[in-house]
C-alpha cells in the first residue's frame, strides 16, 4: 500500500478537483466573512438554509473588477472556476462575475428562457377560444381567492357552462411539476371546451413556476384551447406567451372564457322582435298582392277565357294526332322497304359465301396433295444423301482391313516419305490404336 506524503496527497486532490471541474460552475449563496488583503479579496459563500459554506477568492491581478463589500450578506449568484489550493488543502472558488440574486437576476434568465422559447416557435401556436363553451376547466390551487373569484364571475356571466376544477400548488419549487401533470390530466379527460390557468398576485419569484420552461412547453401543445390569468397587472409570466389568450386577471380570464348571458338575452330578444317585425311586413304584402290579384280576375271573366282555351286545346290535340299518324305510316312504309332490301342482299351474300367455301375445300385438297408430293420427294432424297454419308464414314472403310495413320500431333501420314520422319506413329484400326516404335 502506498503512503502518501501531505504534498502528494494534496496535488493529487487538486488534479481530481481541476478534472472533474473543467468549466466555470455558477453558484449561488449569501456572502460572509469577507476580509481583504493586498488587494486580494476573500469570503465564505454559504446556503441560506443550512451552515454550508465554500471558500471564495478574487485575485488582485484578476480581470473581473468587483468590490465584494458591497455584497455582504447578501443573497448573490456568481460565475467562478473550481479550484484548490495545495499548500492550505483547500477548496476554494477563483470568482469571474458576481451579482445581486433576485428579481433582476430572475428577469435576466426569464428573458433568455423566452428568447430561446420564441426562436423555436413555442409562442406561435395560437387556437380558436370556443364561443360558447359547454365545460370549463379551471387550473389552479383549491383555497385561494382567484377560484372562489372565477366561479362566481362565470356563474354570474354564463351560467350555462359546466365547471371542472383541477386542483394543484401553484407556488414552490413542485408546482411545475404538479401543474403539467393536471394538465395533461385535463387534456386526457377531453371533456373541456376551453382551460383556464389561474392565480392570484405575489412577487416575481411567487410567480416563478409559471415561467418554468417544461410547464411552459405542456401548454402550448395542450389540445384544448387555454386562457391565463395569472396575478395582476402588469405580472406577464411566460406561460401567459404560450397561451391562446392572456389576461391581467383570474376575473379577467373568467369574462373572456364566456359570452354574457344578459347581452344574448337582449340579442335573443332584438332577433325575435326583427323576426315578428319581418313575418308581419310579409303578410300585409302577401294579403295586398291577393287583393290586386282578384281585382284583376273579377276584370278578365276568366270562365269564358277558360272555355276558350279548352275549345282550342281540343282543336289542337285532333290536329296533333293526325300528324302523329301520318308520319307513322310513312315511316312504317320505309322501315318496311328497307328490311325487303335487307332480305335480298342477305340472299346474295348467302350463295356468296357457300360457292367461296366450296372453293376454299377445292384449294385445301390441292395443297394437301402438292405438300404430300414434296415429302415424298424431300425423304427420298434424305435417304440418298444418308446412303452417301455412310459410304464415305471412315469406321466403314476402317471394317475392311484398312488403317489410319497419325503421328504424335493427330496429324494423318499420308505416304512412307513423312511416316520415316517420326520415331513413334499412332495406327487407328476399326477396334482400337496402337502405338508403333521405330528400331535405331
Amino acid at each position: 500500500m502506498k503512503i502518501y506524503s501531505v504534498s502528494e496527497l494534496n496535488a493529487e486532490a487538486r488534479e481530481a478537483v481541476l478534472l472533474a471541474f473543467e468549466y466555470p460552475v455558477t453558484v449561488k449563496g449569501e456572502v460572509s466573512d469577507y476580509r481583504s488583503s493586498k488587494g486580494h479579496q476573500y469570503f465564505k459563500l454559504r446556503d441560506s438554509s443550512s451552515m454550508h459554506t465554500v471558500s471564495c477568492v478574487i485575485w488582485k491581478n484578476s480581470s473581473a473588477k468587483i468590490d465584494v463589500s458591497n455584497y455582504l450578506d447578501m443573497e448573490v449568484v456568481l460565475s467562478a472556476k473550481v479550484d484548490f489550493y495545495a499548500g492550505f488543502g483547500q477548496f476554494q472558488l477563483n470568482i469571474l462575475e458576481i451579482s445581486e440574486f433576485g428579481d433582476g437576476y430572475l428577469k435576466k434568465e426569464i428573458e433568455l428562457l423566452k428568447k430561446k422559447l420564441s426562436n423555436e416557435g413555442v409562442f406561435d401556436r395560437q387556437r380558436e377560444l370556443p364561443r360558447f363553451p359547454k365545460i370549463i376547466a379551471i387550473l389552479t390551487a383549491p383555497d385561494r381567492h382567484a377560484l372562489k373569484d372565477v366561479c362566481s364571475k362565470l356563474n354570474e356571466k354564463y351560467p350555462l357552462s359546466e365547471l371542472y376544477i383541477y386542483p394543484s400548488s401553484v407556488q414552490g419549487i413542485q408546482a411545475p411539476k404538479n401543474l403539467i401533470k393536471q394538465l395533461r390530466r385535463i387534456n386526457n379527460d377531453n371533456h373541456a371546451d376551453v382551460i383556464l390557468i389561474v392565480r392570484g398576485g405575489g412577487s416575481l419569484q411567487d410567480l416563478m413556476a409559471f415561467n418554468d420552461e417544461a410547464l411552459v412547453r405542456e401548454i402550448a401543445k395542450s389540445n384544448i384551447p387555454t386562457i391565463t390569468g395569472i396575478g395582476h397587472k402588469p405580472d406577464i409570466t411566460l406561460a401567459d406567451y404560450a397561451s391562446d389568450s392572456n389576461q391581467e386577471t383570474p376575473t379577467a380570464a373568467a369574462i373572456k372564457a364566456v359570452p354574457d348571458s344578459h347581452t344574448l338575452k337582449q340579442d335573443l330578444l332584438n332577433i325575435d322582435n326583427l323576426m315578428n317585425k319581418t313575418i308581419k311586413n310579409i303578410i300585409i304584402s302577401i294579403e295586398t298582392k291577393i287583393k290586386n290579384m282578384s281585382i284583376v280576375i273579377k276584370s278578365k271573366s276568366p270562365i269564358s277565357i277558360i272555355k276558350s282555351l279548352c275549345n282550342s286545346f281540343l282543336q289542337n290535340r285532333f290536329a296533333l294526332n293526325n300528324s302523329i299518324n301520318g308520319k307513322i305510316k310513312a315511316q312504317q312504309r320505309v322501315i318496311n322497304d328497307e328490311k325487303n332490301k335487307r332480305k335480298i342482299l342477305l340472299g346474295y351474300i348467302s350463295q356468296k359465301v357457300t360457292h367461296q367455301e366450296m372453293k376454299t375445300k377445292n384449294i385445301k385438297i390441292i395443297i394437301i396433295e402438292k405438300i404430300g408430293l414434296k415429302v415424298k420427294k424431300l425423304v427420298e432424297i434424305l435417304k440418298l444423301r444418308m446412303q452417301q454419308v455412310k459410304q464415305i464414314n471412315p469406321n466403314e472403310v476402317l471394317k475392311k482391313g484398312y488403317a489410319i495413320i497419325y503421328d504424335n500431333d493427330n496429324k494423318i501420314l499420308k505416304n512412307i516419305e513423312s511416316a520415316k520422319k517420326h520415331n513413334e506413329i499412332l495406327i487407328e484400326m476399326i477396334d482400337g490404336n496402337i502405338k508403333v516404335h521405330r528400331k535405331k
